[in-house]
């Protein structure tokens, strides 16, 4: 198995255990919110539903045929002949009760008449002068729906915490729940920094390199739930850099990729700082993604990611994804994890490492190949891994040591 983060910080560093346990005490779910059924797919009950009328909410056919009355289980039912009377289609009514001895065509899914004591299949009737005989003997009540059978008024239909599924819906919808309480979906702002980002579209000039981050954090922010609003980048400017800062404060979640580290023009943090974002934790021990910060003004979360694309990658899935969940008011934070042999040895640094891997389902389990190009700017073996490997520093990993991995991309691979 391979390691987990241990407990102890090294010197002022926090261990990824203890970051993302800060993390998670101070994302709270949203305050609930009344939202249309159509707009809930995938999104947490606030509240039980409860049935407010049964369904199905009348007595129907279950299939096309002829409602009759007048069979008995004493005679032989082939015997008898029965009039027809008139025909029911899905969404008409029979006006009155059906007569012994008489029978209505009918549709599957209409209401069926008073007095009916079953259906019986159009295959399995025979059908002459205004009247049918049965070719097959019925059972009393057979090829009937009947009211609430399904679901009984008052019946807790969905439990509060219950995350909607397409099957919900359909549930939801049939028994008429126009609108529905539920946590919402987290805004959340995006800002890259950076004098050397250009956008996608422009030519690339000397010193210069397209911005990744804002479109991959664009990304993973829907691929979690959240609805990213992504803000335009303004180089390191600090004065731009602040009235960004001031507009994605507004929102749920701030994400702000490169600025947070050391160096001469990381700006971002003493940028937050006044702005009144009280930092909770900067720096966690961990690669990539050393340099995190986290912070937080009033309900808005703060997550200052560094600049290298692996590391915003990392950081996000380790950090700021579990927090979008919990504010949407979800209880699984860890991802999808399997467990597999590793493909070839593996020997890790002075710090917990999260390894980029190629996970292979092959017979008998999974193969697990670290990639070559670990480093925190290489997109390309980003792009080809489909899973994390935890490793804790300075550990050595022999080839066929059993490990467990968190899969990507929601396990899609």
């Amino acid at each position: 198995m391979a390691p987990v983060s241990g407990v102890c910080a090294k010197g002022n560093m926090l261990t990824h255990k203890e970051a993302l346990q800060k993390i998670l005490s101070q994302a709270q779910p949203l305050a609930p919110k009344r939202v249309l059924l159509r707009e809930s797919l995938g999104l947490v009950l606030s509240e039980d539903i409860v049935a407010p009328e049964p369904f199905p909410s009348f007595n129907n056919s279950a299939v096309d045929g002829y409602a009759v009355s007048g069979i008995s289980q004493k005679v032989n039912q082939k015997q008898i002949k029965f009039k027809v009377t008139g025909e029911i289609r899905a969404g008409e009514c029979f006006k009155g009760s059906l007569k012994s001895g008489h029978a209505v065509r009918i549709f599957t899914g209409a209401p069926v008449p008073n007095r009916t004591q079953a259906v019986a299949m159009q295959e399995y009737v025979e059908r002459a002068n205004g009247h049918v005989s049965l070719l097959k003997e019925l059972a009393p009540h057979e090829n009937i729906r009947f009211c609430g059978e399904d679901v009984r008024i008052g019946k807790t239909l969905l439990k509060k915490n219950s995350a909607i599924t397409p099957s919900h819906l359909a549930l939801l919808a049939a028994l008429g729940c126009h609108k529905i309480l539920v946590t919402p979906v987290p805004k959340v702002s995006i800002l890259a920094t950076g004098s050397e980002l250009i956008k996608i579209g422009e030519p690339l000039r000397p010193g210069k390199i397209r911005d990744s981050n804002t479109i991959l954090l664009e990304a993973l922010v829907k691929q979690a739930g959240g609805i990213p609003l992504c803000l335009p980048n303004v180089g390191d400017s600090p004065a731009k850099i602040r009235f960004l800062i001031r507009e994605g404060l507004k929102q749920d979640v701030l994400l702000i990729s490169g600025g947070v580290s050391v160096g001469k023009y990381d700006f971002v943090k003493e940028i937050l700082r006044e702005e009144g974002v009280k930092e909770i934790f900067w720096k966690v021990d961990i690669k990539p993604g050393k340099p995190l910060f986290f912070g937080k003004k009033n309900r808005t979360l703060v997550f200052g990611l560094p600049g290298n694309p692996v590391s915003v990658f990392v950081t996000f899935e380790e950090f700021a994804k579990p927090a979008l969940l919990k504010l949407m008011g979800k209880k699984n934070f860890d991802g999808q994890m399997v467990q597999g042999s590793l493909a070839k040895p593996f020997m890790n640094g002075p710090r917990f490492h999260f390894v980029r891997v190629q996970c292979v389902q092959k017979r008998g389990g999974f193969a697990i190949t670290p990639l070559k190009g670990q480093g925190s700017h290489m997109v390309g073996s980003l792009a080809s891994a489909n899973a994390l490997l935890r490793v804790k520093a300075n550990a050595s990993l022999k080839k066929n040591t059993m490990v467990s991995v968190k899969l990507l991309d929601g396990g899609k691979w």
